[in-house]
C-alpha cells in the first residue's frame, strides 16, 4: 500500500486501502448523531463526531487529526503537507466529510470536534503533526504567532529558522502581554538555539519577564544572564538591561562590568549595528548617577551635557522618550524648580506606555512631580500606571508604583493610605527580591507608623534585613531620615541627630543636596530643638530656607517656619506660623497644617487669646484625626479638653500642685515678666519657660496671665 499510494507510515498502517476510501457512502449528520445518542450514549456532539469518523475510516480519521492540529489555518493543501499524503485523496475524503456535513471549507463545523480529537490523539503521533504543520505554515508564509504555536506544542524542533520564528512570537506575545506564552516560546528558542550569543540573548528576554513578575536572583534565567554578562556574549541592548538588573540586585560588580562593556559595544564604529541610541545611553548614565551615586561610572564615562548627546544623536523631529527623561533628571540635580521640571514630567508621563524599558523613565517623571509639590498630579499619574501595572499582571512593576504611590499619600499627611501603599508595595513580591527598591517603602511604611504613634510596629519594620547595596543607593537618604524621627519619637534624640547629620553628610557628598528630596536640615533643626538648644535649631531651619531661596517655593519651608517659630517669643510667633500655615496649605500636606494650627494655638494660648486658641486647636485636631496622627490628637484633645472646663473655686489645693520650679515660673509670670525675662532671671531656656507655663495653666485651669495673678494673689 505504501508503495502503490505514495502514503506514510502514519496512514498506511490503518489498513485502508483508496478503492475502500472511494466506496465508502457519504454520511449524514443527523443520521450519525442521533444513532450514536441512542446506541452509545454520548451526549456531546464532538465525541460523536468523533465516534462516527472512527467507524468511517481510518483515512477519514487521519484527515480529521490534520484538521485538528491545524485548526484556523487547515486547508487542503496543508493536510496533505502534514500527513504527507497524496493530495488527490485528501480532496476526496473532505469532499465525503463535507457532504456529511462534519467539515466545511476543511475545518470542523464544530470547534469541539477538533478538541475530543486531540485528547484521543497518541502524544507522539500529535507532536509530529504540529511539527510537521509548522513547517508547512513557515513555507506558506504565516504569521510568527501561527507557527510558534505548533513548534511549542511538538515540543522540540530542529528547523533553523525556528528561533527567530519563536523569538518574534514570544516579542507579540509580551506586546499583548501574554506573558505564559512568550516564555513557553522563548525556552524553547533557548533549546533550539545553537549559537552562545543568541543563547544569551534569549537568556536576557526571559530573566527581564521574570524581572516582572518576580525578580529574584535564584532562578536559572538569572544565572543565565549572569554567566553571559561574564562571558561578554550579550548585545549591546541586552547589556542595556543587564545592568539595572544587576543594580535592583545589589550586584555593583557585575554591574561595573555590564556598563564596561556597554560602552565598548556602544563606540560609533559601522562594525557595531546593533549599538543603543546614544540618547538611552545618557539616560542610563545620568538614571545610575541619580540613583546609584556610590557606583563609580563617572571614572569610565565622563559626563557630557544632555544638549551634546542630543546633537551627537542627530535625529529629526521630537526628541526620545530617553532624551527628555535624561533632561528632567538634569533639572532635578540642577534643583531648576517647577518651572523645569513639571512640564517635562507631564510630557513623558502624557506620550508613553509602561513597559520595561520605560519603567525608569516613568518613575523619574513621577519623582519629578513629587518633589516639584505637585502631589495632586502625581497622585493622578501614580494611581493610572498602578491601575495599568495591576491589569497587565506585573507584580513588579505594582512594587514600584505602590511604594511611590505611598511616598505621596505621606506628603500629604495621609498616614494610612500612605502605610496601605507601603504594605502593599511590600506584599507584591518577597521582600528578598526588591532589592535596593525595598527601601522606599519600607521608609515611607516606618515613617507613616512614626506619626501615628505605633513606635513598637515602626521599630519592627526598622529590624528588617535590608540590603546592604541599599546604602549605596540615594533611597538610603529617606531611610536614614525615618529612623531618625522615630529615634525621635522615642527620646533618642542624639541617635536622632547622627541619622539626620548622616543623611545630610551622604546628600552632600553625592552632590545631591536637594531640599525636596529629603529636608535634612529641617530634621537636625528639629532635633535640636527636642533638646533644648534652640540657637542650633534656629540655626538650622534658616539654612533650610536658604537651600529653598524662597520659603514658598515647597512645602518644606513650612516646617522651617515652625521650627523657627518654636525658638522666639509668643508674640513674634504668629507672623511666622501664619506666613507657614499659608504654604502648608498650598502643598496640601494635612499633617503640616494640624501641626503649624496646633502651635498657633499655643501660641494664642499662651497670649491670653483663649477663644483664638480653642478654634485653631479644634481645627487642628479634626485634620490630625483625618490624617491618622495619634500623638497629635492625644495632645490636642487633651489641651482642647482641660481649657474649656470651668475654673475651680478651691485654687489652695490646685496651687498645691504645682512643682517648685512651675510656682516660680508662675509667679514671675504673675508680676508680668516676659517669657524670655523669666528665662534669663532663672537661667534656662524660654521654651523650659513655656512649657512650665503650659503646665501650671493646665494644673491651675486659668486661661490668661490675670488669672494667673488672682490666683496667686488668693492663696497669698
Amino acid at each position: 500500500m505504501h508503495a502503490a499510494g505514495g502514503r506514510s507510515a502514519v496512514l498506511a498502517g490503518d489498513m485502508y486501502s483508496d478503492e475502500c476510501i472511494e466506496t465508502t457512502a457519504p454520511l449524514d449528520t443527523r443520521e450519525v448523531l442521533r444513532a450514536d445518542v441512542s446506541r452509545h450514549a454520548v451526549s456531546d456532539i464532538g465525541e460523536a463526531v468523533v465516534h462516527r469518523l472512527r467507524r468511517g475510516g481510518g483515512e477519514q480519521m487521519r484527515v480529521g487529526e490534520a484538521i485538528a492540529v491545524l485548526g484556523a489555518a487547515s486547508t487542503a493543501e496543508t493536510i496533505a503537507i502534514v500527513l504527507q499524503h497524496d493530495p488527490d485523496a485528501v480532496d476526496r475524503i473532505l469532499a465525503q466529510l463535507s457532504a456529511s456535513g462534519i467539515v466545511e471549507a476543511a475545518r470542523f463545523r464544530h470547534r469541539e470536534v477538533g478538541r475530543c480529537i486531540q485528547r484521543g490523539m497518541r502524544v507522539d503521533a500529535r507532536r509530529l503533526l504540529h511539527h510537521r504543520a509548522a513547517a508547512a505554515l513557515y513555507n506558506r508564509d504565516a504569521s510568527a504567532a501561527i507557527i510558534a504555536e505548533h513548534l511549542v506544542r511538538s515540543g522540540e524542533t530542529r528547523y533553523p529558522w525556528a528561533a527567530a520564528i519563536l523569538r518574534a512570537a514570544a516579542a507579540e506575545a509580551l506586546a499583548l502581554d501574554e506573558i505564559d506564552r512568550a516564555v513557553e516560546c522563548l525556552e524553547l528558542a533557548y533549546r533550539t538555539a545553537i549559537r552562545p550569543a543568541e543563547r544569551a540573548e534569549i537568556a536576557a528576554v526571559l530573566a527581564s519577564i521574570e524581572w516582572r513578575i518576580n525578580p529574584s536572583t535564584a532562578t536559572r534565567n538569572f544565572a543565565r544572564l549572569h554567566a553571559a554578562v561574564r562571558a561578554g556574549t550579550l548585545s549591546a541592548p541586552a547589556l542595556h538591561a543587564a545592568v539595572r538588573y544587576l543594580l535592583w540586585h545589589g550586584r555593583m560588580d557585575d554591574a561595573r562590568a555590564a556598563w564596561r562593556l556597554l560602552e565598548r559595544d556602544s563606540q560609533p564604529v559601522p562594525a557595531v549595528a546593533a549599538a543603543p541610541h546614544p540618547d538611552e545611553l545618557t539616560f542610563l548614565r545620568s538614571w545610575i548617577a541619580y540613583t546609584y551615586p556610590e557606583l563609580p561610572l563617572r571614572q569610565q564615562i565622563p559626563d557630557l551635557p544632555v544638549a551634546t548627546a542630543a546633537r551627537a544623536a542627530g535625529a529629526e523631529g521630537p526628541p526620545s522618550l530617553h532624551l527628555v527623561a535624561a533632561n528632567l533628571l538634569s533639572a532635578i540635580a540642577a534643583d531648576s524648580g517647577r518651572e523645569a521640571t513639571v512640564p517635562v514630567a507631564h510630557q513623558i508621563l502624557s506620550r508613553h506606555r509602561l513597559d520595561s524599558g520605560t519603567v525608569e523613565a516613568l518613575t523619574t517623571a513621577l519623582e519629578g512631580l513629587i518633589y516639584a509639590d505637585k502631589l495632586e498630579v502625581a497622585t493622578a499619574w501614580c494611581d493610572a500606571l498602578l491601575a495599568e501595572s495591576v491589569a497587565r499582571s506585573s507584580p513588579t512593576w505594582q512594587a514600584i508604583f505602590a511604594g511611590l504611590r505611598a511616598e505621596i499619600a505621606l506628603r500629604q499627611g495621609r498616614l494610612d493610605d500612605a502605610a496601605g501603599y507601603a504594605v502593599q508595595a511590600l506584599n507584591q513580591v518577597p521582600a528578598g527580591n526588591l532589592g535596593t527598591v525595598v527601601g522606599r517603602p519600607l521608609w515611607c511604611y516606618v515613617r507613616a507608623l512614626t506619626a501615628a504613634g505605633r513606635y513598637t510596629e515602626a521599630q519592627a519594620q526598622l529590624d528588617r534585613e535590608v540590603p546592604l547595596s541599599l546604602f549605596d543607593s540615594r533611597l538610603a537618604l529617606p531611610y536614614l531620615h525615618a529612623r531618625g524621627h522615630l529615634a525621635l519619637a522615642t527620646g533618642r534624640v542624639a541617635d536622632a541627630l547622627v541619622d539626620f547629620q548622616l543623611c545630610g553628610s551622604l546628600m552632600r557628598r553625592w552632590k545631591m543636596d536637594l531640599p525636596a528630596l529629603v529636608p535634612w536640615r529641617n530634621d537636625v533643626a528639629l532635633g535640636y530643638l527636642t533638646a533644648g538648644d534652640h540657637q542650633q535649631a534656629r540655626g538650622f531651619a534658616e539654612r533650610h530656607l536658604v537651600r529653598l531661596g524662597d520659603a514658598r517655593r515647597h512645602g518644606t519651608g513650612a516646617v522651617s517656619l515652625r521650627l523657627i517659630a518654636a525658638t522666639v517669643d509668643p508674640s513674634d510667633r504668629i507672623a511666622l506660623l501664619r506666613q507657614a500655615e499659608t504654604i502648608a496649605r498650598r502643598s496640601d500636606d494635612r499633617l503640616e497644617l494640624a501641626a503649624v494650627l496646633a502651635d498657633l494655638g499655643r501660641t494664642h494660648e499662651l497670649l491670653g487669646e483663649v477663644d483664638r486658641s480653642r478654634s485653631l486647636r479644634r481645627s487642628a485636631l479634626r485634620l490630625a484625626v483625618h490624617c491618622g496622627a495619634e500623638p497629635l490628637v492625644r495632645r490636642l484633645s487633651g489641651d482642647q479638653t482641660e481649657a474649656v472646663e470651668p475654673l475651680r473655686t478651691s485654687a489652695a489645693l490646685d496651687i498645691g500642685s504645682l512643682s517648685s520650679a512651675e510656682h516660680r515660673v508662675a509667679e514671675m509670670a504673675a508680676k508680668g515678666l516676659r517669657n524670655r525675662e523669666i528665662a534669663e532671671e532663672l537661667a534656662i531656656t524660654t521654651s523650659t519657660v513655656e512649657q512650665h507655663l503650659t503646665r501650671v495653666y493646665r494644673k491651675l485651669k486659668v486661661r490668661r496671665r490675670t488669672e494667673l495673678r488672682f490666683m496667686l494673689s488668693t492663696k497669698c
